[in-house]
């Protein structure tokens, strides 16, 4: 319907050097992704480019998403929620299952926040965290700082 809007789908694994390559040349990323490893190497090029980040995430009956609007210095990123190297037990959708609706709901979500950054309209996820219990269909937002110790953050200043 807008021929000025172009949609850069990754399908395949690819480098820090093509992701960094890939968030150059983009208004905004929407990680979809369902590991850490790949998730802080979008992070650290939305942070190296200054790009807004929406992280989505589905696991079980458990969803999240996020927003790290990199072209503001203030703005926490990715790093600063989950540390890299931080003992978090990874859980990937793909050997623990997902809800199917969750998917579409998180999605829809990154979906409308994605729209809101591109428009400059309403107010986005910037510095939230929501939480989705699907099974008893309840919303959480936690505020999410800036970390200032976040190595991360510090290479942009």
């Amino acid at each position: 319907m807008n021929p000025a809007v172009t949609i850069t789908r990754v399908a395949a694994r690819v480098g820090a050097a093509e992701i960094a390559e890939l968030a150059a040349s983009a208004d905004v990323v929407l990680d979809c992704c369902d590991n850490f490893e790949t998730r802080h190497a979008v992070n650290r090029a939305c942070v190296m480019h200054g790009k807004p980040l929406v992280s989505g995430a589905a696991v079980r009956f458990d969803g999240q998403v996020a927003v790290f609007d990199l072209s503001d210095p203030k703005s926490p990123c990715y790093h600063c929620l989950f540390g890299e190297g931080d003992e978090l037990e990874e859980t990937r959708c793909a050997t623990m299952g997902v809800f199917a609706p969750l998917v579409g709901i998180v999605g829809a979500t990154q979906a409308a926040e994605a729209l809101k950054l591109i428009a400059g309209a309403g107010v986005t996820l910037a510095g939230r965290l929501l939480v989705l219990d699907a099974l008893a269909m309840h919303w959480r937002e936690l505020a999410v700082p800036r970390d200032p110790a976040c190595p991360v953050c510090r290479e942009r200043g």
